[in-house]
């Protein structure tokens, strides 16, 4: 039996607007109950129930903040931090994030968000980001539980860091062939090239790893919303085609480039035959100070793509077998569907011709590094140049 209860009384913040106010469990991470809502129109996309807060919506919304339990490298960065579970640091620094404005007070306390926030406020990203990163075993210190990779979400090693004044996100890739971090620098470099919105990433070593580097999307101005927020947030009819509700629920909003921001997003991942495209990894950006949705966010997070999981003898069966999913798998969507899209777009692919020969360029350059052997690197250089004449032949009516 505990002696000392750990609810205690918090308030939900929107940069220094209390938005909701209740009893918070800080063992389970949750809101035990809301007792009041203060400001309901500022409550986060995808909390709400036949216009009322959800309570479950909401404890989901604050747990899916923290760092995965399935996080690669999980064992070894808990054990350098000194902590026993990634929920341990969710509430270390106010819940805050670097993808919006959104933290947890405790009501007495007196904190601001201009005193609090990491978008101006510096941080031990190296002590955190080398006990994420390094293969030699280093007990981080203890400012490296301060940091806005508390609320890092995501399967793959990753750390904010900040250079020049700007945020900016290291990614590694899975152990076997690294390959992510590539994969993130190609497409960025294909959408660039297309005419797409996308986020621009690097590549380079941290750590003697190979990792993906872009800057944060995000501002003082923004929140991020990812379509699984967007779509729970909203009622559909049962066997309603996702794609499309998802579309309207965004031209509703008044975003004007929904359809054409998600098209182009369509046709990378099937170009790359991406198979990671979730409902946390694309959505819309909206502002911070009045909720108003603004636009869709850039391209981002498509590094699972061109077999990047799979053995040089399955690349074949990848490519063979692909099959486009969105929103968590539910949706495949259909080759004629792609090639319409393809023919709306009128893209002009001939302009990334040269980008299997810039791919295996790259990769080259990375082998002393990943151990990628020159039989992946041919096979995918030559994956992408059969991708690239598929999406011609898509266009032609």
């Amino acid at each position: 039996m505990m002696l000392f209860s750990r609810t205690k009384k918090y308030v939900l913040m929107h940069k220094d607007i209390q938005v909701a106010r209740g009893d918070y469990d800080l063992s389970r991470h949750e809101f035990r109950k809301l007792t009041a809502v203060m400001k309901p129109e500022h409550m986060p996309v995808g909390t709400h129930m036949d216009s009322d807060v959800d309570l479950h919506r909401l404890n989901h919304w604050i747990r899916w903040r923290g760092i995965p339990d399935y996080r690669v490298g999980l064992d070894q960065l808990m054990d350098r931090l000194g902590v026993e579970a990634p929920t341990d640091l969710l509430d270390m620094e106010y819940a805050l994030s670097v993808s919006d404005h959104y933290w947890l007070k405790p009501e007495r306390d007196g904190s601001s968000y201009e005193d609090l926030n990491f978008f101006e406020r510096s941080f031990n990203a190296d002590g955190f980001g080398k006990a994420m990163f390094a293969t030699v075993r280093a007990e981080a210190e203890e400012s490296a539980l301060h940091t806005p990779n508390n609320t890092l979400c995501g399967y793959h090693r990753k750390a904010w860091f900040r250079r020049g004044g700007k945020l900016y996100l290291l990614k590694g890739g899975s152990p076997w062939f690294q390959q992510e971090p590539v994969m993130e620098w190609l497409a960025a470099l294909i959408g660039e090239r297309l005419g797409m919105d996308v986020v621009h990433y690097e590549t380079e070593m941290y750590e003697h790893q190979l990792v993906s580097v872009c800057e944060n999307m995000l501002d003082l101005e923004t929140d991020l919303v990812p379509a699984d927020d967007v779509l729970r947030d909203s009622v559909r009819e049962k066997g309603e085609f996702v794609l499309d509700y998802y579309l309207d629920i965004l031209e509703r909003h008044g975003l004007k480039d929904a359809v054409k921001a998600t098209y182009d997003m369509m046709l990378m991942d099937y170009l790359l035959m991406n198979t990671d495209r979730h409902n946390q990894n694309f959505g819309i950006l909206a502002d911070a100070d009045t909720g108003e949705w603004l636009k869709v966010a850039p391209i981002f997070d498509s590094g699972t793509c061109l077999g990047a999981l799979k053995n040089e003898d399955d690349l074949a069966a990848v490519e063979e077998g692909f099959e486009y999913k969105l929103f968590h798998g539910k949706a495949v969507i259909e080759e004629s569907y792609i090639r319409q899209v393809a023919r709306a777009l009128k893209l002009d692919f001939t302009a990334i011709d040269d980008v299997p020969e810039l791919l295996a360029a790259k990769l080259a350059r990375h082998q002393g590094l990943t151990g990628i052997r020159n039989r992946r690197i041919e096979e995918l250089s030559a994956m992408l140049s059969r991708r690239i004449e598929l999406m011609k032949k898509m266009t032609l009516r």
